[in-house]
């Protein structure tokens, strides 16, 4: 079996497993489930309802006690704190009749605002009881029970203790709350919940009486015993903050869902029904949606298992066939990889990998060259450090305190018109040859070949405590080897080859001076410039340096002052002095 097959098979049956366990549990969902979601959804409906209920009750409260501190207000007559009670009376939205009672119960003033729609308010009680004033007190507001009014709406009386600013009790004030308003609540909210149903929410008083419905003939309607509160048979319960749900069955054979939600500080409730079939209808749907979606979906993972195996496949093949060019050492080999898949990674690392050893590759040759074109000017050490990345050959300069040394071959002129170039080549390619290897060993560069003139540094790139002390132990060697090379040039040329030696310390810029394409690491400042002169004045054998020198290496070389010299190019004149053999 090929690859793909493989994948291919593996994929189909890990696509049908799981989807033959999800199909499974879709049309074994459990109707108790449905049943928990749906009972859910009407407490939550219920909730609303509640909200709305205990909104308006907060409001009157809150009216009622506006027009009671206008009462109580004082610095005022009765006639301006009856005028103000009045004015706030008559703008209240949820009252609007308002009774005074003294601390002792008696009737002090009564208020009532028009009504537009002529409807008989209420009739206020003659005086109020002790117990109602106690309840009053300590609870800050004590209801009674629902009243219906002459138009056949019910109001919620409401008995509320009204203090003077310094909390001295003036009265007790009694109003009627308007519950007409929560008949439309429940109707809009039954409607936008139920799919246009608007019968499907009520609300209930202590005595299980219904007071808030979409049809007006509900109202006033006793449960007790019925429907959803089939169980009850008094409103009592309806103080514990206890819901519950039930399924029966409405007069006329429709079959219904129903939860009652309390209102505890009331002893209310709020009712919220739900065909029965509406809310188990996910059941066939869930079964005729499991079975088309099982079937569509077995033939999608068909399908996509063939071309997923097909795809995850391919970039296998291709690395494989990759590898073998770049064992063969084609490290440009790339495989073709898109997306970001493992599969995809494996293509991308495979990519970085071929071009890294690539890169390697042309890291090893070009240090390979970089080292056999450095090696010839610089010592082992600071090759080392440009290629490990540590001195690194941009353009660029910094001062440093540096030593240099010029050495030129003395009558330079007569060995070119005394011999052949091809000699004096090979010659000067000996000698300097020779002089490069020390001034290597010593710790300094060869900065750059003059014609017959060695031009060599130490302090740069590499600092060391004592670069003068090692210029000048490299002069003294280049010295005497000369008397070792003479016993052989001596024969060829007819005399000695002789090296005229200037070093000088001091300040300098050093760096890499050129182009980003051609750059050549050297030092500019004074103290070339005094070391070439010096390396000039010095006669043949001689070793010249100035006094800067001498300073550094007094303690390790003899030499003897040749007094002060005017030296081209400086303002002030230089000591020199003239290293003893």
């Amino acid at each position: 079996m090929r690859l793909w097959q493989k994948y291919a098979l593996a994929l189909v049956v890990a696509a049908l497993i799981p989807l033959s366990v999800t199909t499974w549990q879709i049309v074994s969902h459990d109707v108790d489930e449905l049943a928990t979601s749906a009972r859910e959804y009407h407490l939550a409906t219920a909730d609303v309802a509640l909200s709305a209920v205990r909104g308006l009750v907060e409001q009157a409260t809150a009216e009622a006690r506006t027009v009671g501190a206008a009462f109580a207000m004082e610095g005022a007559s009765k006639e301006d704190r009856e005028r103000s009670a009045k004015a706030l009376l008559i703008g209240a939205q949820t009252v609007d009749n308002y009774t005074l009672y003294a601390p002792e119960g008696d009737l002090l003033v009564e208020l009532r605002a028009p009504r537009r729609d002529g409807a008989v308010m209420v009739a206020p009680p003659k005086a109020l009881d002790l117990d109602t004033r106690r309840i009053a007190d300590s609870e800050r507001r004590v209801f009674s029970s629902v009243v219906r009014r002459s138009d056949g709406a019910p109001v919620l009386p409401v008995v509320i203790p009204i203090r003077r600013a310094d909390g001295e009790l003036y009265a007790y004030a009694w109003t009627g709350v308007d519950l007409g308003g929560l008949s439309a609540v429940t109707t809009e909210l039954s409607a936008r919940r139920f799919g246009g149903r608007k019968d499907l929410v009520r609300l209930v008083d202590e005595r299980l009486e219904v007071i808030a419905a979409a049809d007006a003939a509900s109202l006033w309607q006793d449960l007790a015993g019925h429907g959803p509160l089939s169980g009850l048979t008094s409103g009592s319960v309806l103080r514990n903050d206890v819901a519950h749900t039930i399924d029966y069955t409405r007069d006329g054979g429709e079959e219904l869902i129903g939860a009652v939600v309390p209102l505890p500080e009331l002893s209310w409730a709020v009712i919220v029904e739900q065909p029965r079939d509406v809310a188990y209808a996910a059941v066939t749907r869930a079964w005729r949606t499991a079975l088309i979606l099982g079937s569509v979906f077995a033939l999608l993972a068909l399908l996509l298992g063939v071309w997923a195996a097909r795809r995850l496949a391919a970039p296998v093949v291709s690395v494989s066939r990759a590898a073998v060019k770049v064992a063969g050492g084609d490290f440009a080999t790339r495989v073709a990889v898109t997306g970001a898949d493992e599969v995809a990674r494996m293509g991308y690392a495979f990519n970085d990998m071929a071009r890294g050893l690539g890169d390697y590759r042309d890291q090893l040759v070009e240090e390979t060259r970089v080292r056999g074109n450095l090696s010839r000017f610089l010592s082992a050490d600071v090759v080392d450090q440009i290629v490990a990345g540590q001195g690194e050959l941009k353009l660029g300069g910094e001062r440093r305190e540096i030593t240099v040394m010029f050495a030129d071959v003395v009558a330079f002129t007569e060995l070119i018109e005394a011999h052949s170039p091809e000699f004096v080549v090979g010659l000067l390619n000996e000698l300097f040859t020779i002089v490069t290897e020390i001034v290597f060993k010593h710790g300094g560069i060869v900065d750059k070949f003059i014609g017959d003139c060695v031009m060599a540094i130490w302090g740069a790139p590499v600092a060391h405590p004592d670069d003068a002390q090692r210029a000048v132990r490299a002069a003294e060697e280049i010295q005497r080897w000369l008397e070792v090379g003479n016993a052989k040039w001596r024969k060829e040329v007819g005399h000695d080859v002789e090296l005229a030696i200037g070093i000088h310390t001091g300040p300098a810029v050093v760096g890499n001076i050129g182009s980003e394409k051609r750059m050549e690491y050297t030092a500019i400042g004074d103290v070339v410039n005094v070391a070439a002169r010096l390396e000039r004045l010095a006669r043949p054998g001689q070793i010249l340096i100035t006094k800067e020198t001498m300073s550094h290496v007094s303690g390790e070389f003899d030499g003897h002052s040749l007094g002060n010299v005017d030296i081209v190019g400086r303002n002030r004149t230089s000591e020199i002095f003239l290293l003893d053999e």
